[in-house]
C-alpha cells in the first residue's frame, strides 16, 4: 500500500496536491488553545517531556495553529478533496467556534466562508476523566465536513458520540487512539482511496490506513513527528 510521510508544513504540503485529488482528509492539527498553558508555566498539558521549568524553552511547546488561519486550512482541504468526500478535523471547545465561524452554512452567511454542504459535530468520549477546574474533561470534537451529499457513510448505525479509550502505547502526549481513526476511516472511504493529514503529530492516521488498505499521504513540520509516525509503520509492518 502506498503510505508518504515528508517534513514540510502545511501550507507546503497541501500546495503540491492537486485539485479534487483526495477522497478523505482526516487531521488534528495543532489547536492554538494549547498556547493558555505556556504563560503559566506549565508543560503538563503539552507533554513534550522538556526538561525546564516556565516559558523559556520554546522547544518545549508545538507550533501551534492559529484560529485565524483555519478558514484557509479548511479552504485548501476543501479543494483538494474529491466532490462527495468527508473531512474530519479534530478540535476542543476552544477552538470549535473558529471553525463554525471559517465555514458557509445557516449559522453563517459569510460569502468567502468555506462552501462545505454540511457540517456534522462529533462527539469523541475518552471514556476516562481527564482534568478541569469545573467539570473534569473528558471528550473533544471531531468536526466533520461533507464535500457535496452524495457521499453516504459505509455504516449508518453508527451514533455521533464514539467512545474510546486512549491508547496504552503512548507515542505522542496529544495521541489519538487507532481504533477512533480507523472507524472514521472505515467509514468515509474505500480500499485503495487516498487519505491525507497535514498534521502527522503522533502518527495515528498513516498506521490506521496502512491497516485497512488505503493509500496515505502525510506531513508536519516537526521532524520529531514525522520519524514517529515512520516508527508506528514499522513496528507494524506498514
Amino acid at each position: 500500500m502506498d503510505i508518504q510521510v515528508e517534513v514540510k508544513d502545511w501550507r507546503e504540503f497541501l500546495s503540491r496536491i492537486p485539485s479534487k485529488s483526495v477522497d478523505l482528509v482526516l487531521t488534528d492539527h495543532p489547536y492554538e488553545s494549547l498556547l493558555r498553558w505556556k504563560g503559566i508555566g506549565t508543560t503538563s498539558r503539552m507533554g513534550l517531556g522538556i526538561k525546564g521549568s516556565g516559558s523559556d524553552n520554546p522547544d518545549k511547546f508545538y507550533p501551534t495553529i492559529p484560529n485565524a488561519d483555519l478558514v484557509h486550512l479548511l479552504a485548501e482541504l476543501y479543494r483538494v478533496l474529491r466532490s462527495n468526500r468527508h473531512c474530519y478535523v479534530m478540535c476542543d471547545g476552544h477552538t470549535l467556534p473558529y471553525i463554525f465561524q471559517a465555514v458557509k452554512g445557516p449559522w453563517n452567511p459569510n460569502q468567502n466562508a468555506v462552501p462545505f454542504s454540511n457540517l456534522k459535530l462529533l462527539i469523541w468520549d475518552k471514556v476516562n476523566i481527564g482534568m478541569g477546574y469545573h467539570y473534569r474533561g473528558r471528550h473533544e470534537f471531531i468536526v466533520m465536513l461533507d464535500k457535496g451529499k452524495n457521499r453516504k457513510l459505509n455504516d449508518l448505525g453508527t451514533p455521533d458520540i464514539l467512545s474510546f479509550k486512549p491508547d496504552a502505547e503512548k507515542f505522542y502526549p496529544t495521541q489519538k487512539p487507532l481504533a477512533l481513526f480507523e472507524t472514521l476511516i472505515l467509514q468515509s472511504s474505500n480500499p485503495g482511496e487516498l487519505v491525507i493529514d497535514p498534521f502527522v503529530g503522533g502518527g495515528t492516521t498513516a498506521p490506521a490506513c496502512a491497516r485497512n488498505g488505503r493509500r496515505f499521504l502525510g506531513a508536519d513540520i516537526q521532524q520529531r513527528d514525522v520519524e514517529i509516525t515512520i516508527q508506528r509503520l514499522d513496528e507494524q509492518g506498514r
